[in-house]
C-alpha cells in the first residue's frame, strides 16, 4: 500500500484529500501544515507519496521540495495548490503531478495515477512506521476512540526522536463524578474526553492511557514547541467548549537535539511526574 503525507494549512481540505488517498487505496500516515516538517515527515516514515500545497501558514512548499530534494529522498509529489503557476519550476523541483485547487476530482486521477506508479515493495523488506521498523515492535491496539493501549506506552516512548513533544493531560474532578454517578458514567466521561483529544491531533500522533487511566498522554511526533503550545491550547479549549466535567491540567516536554536517549527519558519523565499545573514547555 502507498504511503502518503498531506501538507495543507486548511484543517478542512487535508480531511477531504486524506479521503480522496483511503479511497483510493492509499494509507495517510502523517499530515502538516509546517513546510518545514514536510521534509522531516517524509523522511522519517518513508513515505512514497506527498500531497503538498504551495502556499502555507509556516514556509512554503517549495522550500519543502528544496530541502527534500537536497537530503535525497524521493516521494512522489503531487502539488495541490491556487498558486502554482510555473508548473516547469515545480517540476524541476521534483513535482509528478501539479493540480490546480479546488479541483478535488482533478486530485483523485492524479492520485490514482501515482499510486500505479509506486512500486510495491519487496516482498520481505523492511516498512518504517513511527520510526520503528515493523519486524521489531509488536502491534499496537487501539480503541475505537484512537487510544493506545497503556501497555503500548513503552514502545512509543522508543519512536520519539529529536523535535518531538510529549503531553500528559489529567482531568482533576472526575473523581467526584464517580462519586456522585457511579463508575460507568465517569467512564464515558473518560471516552468522551479521549474522543476529543483524539480528534485534535494528528494523524501521525498517538494518544495513550497511563496510571490506570488517571492520565493521557501524548505524543506529538514532528513539529517546533510552538507546535506543541498549540495543540495543548486546542486539547483545553475542546474539552472546556464540550461542558464535560473536570479540569484539565499537565505538562509538555519536547525532545531536544542534545543527550539522545536520555533527552527522550527525560523528556518523558519530566511530563509523566506532573500532578498539577503547566503546561510548561520544557526543553530536556
Amino acid at each position: 500500500m502507498s504511503t502518503v503525507v498531506v501538507c495543507d494549512d486548511d484543517p478542512a481540505l487535508r480531511g477531504a484529500i486524506s479521503k480522496l488517498c483511503n479511497e483510493v487505496g492509499m494509507e495517510v500516515v502523517a499530515e502538516t501544515d509546517v513546510a518545514g516538517d514536510a521534509a522531516m515527515l517524509v523522511r522519517r516514515f518513508d513515505v512514497s507519496v506527498l500531497v503538498i500545497d504551495t502556499s502555507l501558514s509556516a514556509g512554503s512548499g517549495e522550500s519543502a521540495l528544496e530541502l527534500i530534494r537536497d537530503e535525497g529522498v524521493h516521494p512522489q509529489i503531487i502539488v495541490f495548490s491556487m498558486y502554482a503557476d510555473d508548473v516547469p519550476r515545480l517540476r524541476s523541483l521534483g513535482a509528478r503531478e501539479v493540480i490546480a485547487k479546488p479541483d478535488l476530482l482533478a486530485l483523485r486521477a492524479a492520485l490514482e495515477r501515482v499510486s500505479a506508479a509506486v512500486t510495491t515493495a519487496a516482498p520481505g523488506e523492511d516498512r518504517r512506521l513511527a520510526s520503528r521498523m515493523t519486524d521489531a515492535a509488536p502491534p499496537i491496539w487501539r480503541s475505537p476512540s484512537g487510544v493506545a493501549a497503556a501497555q503500548d506506552l513503552t514502545h512509543s516512548i522508543l519512536a520519539l526522536e529529536t523535535g518531538d513533544s510529549v503531553l500528559t493531560m489529567r482531568i482533576l474532578g472526575l473523581e467526584a463524578v464517580e462519586a456522585d454517578v457511579g463508575p460507568l458514567l465517569a467512564a464515558d466521561c473518560r471516552l468522551a474526553i479521549a474522543r476529543l483529544l483524539r480528534a485534535e491531533l494528528r494523524v501521525q500522533d498517538l494518544l495513550h492511557l497511563a496510571n490506570e487511566g488517571e492520565a493521557f498522554v501524548a505524543m506529538l511526533r514532528g513539529g517546533d514547541a510552538r507546535s506543541a503550545d498549540a495543540v495543548w491550547s486546542r486539547l483545553v479549549t475542546a474539552i472546556r467548549n464540550e461542558g464535560l466535567p473536570g479540569e484539565p491540567h499537565g505538562a509538555g516536554s519536547r525532545v531536544d537535539s542534545h543527550g539522545g536517549g536520555d533527552a527522550v527519558a527525560r523528556a518523558v519523565g519530566a511530563v509523566l511526574s506532573v500532578t498539577v499545573g503547566g503546561p510548561p514547555f520544557l526543553s530536556v
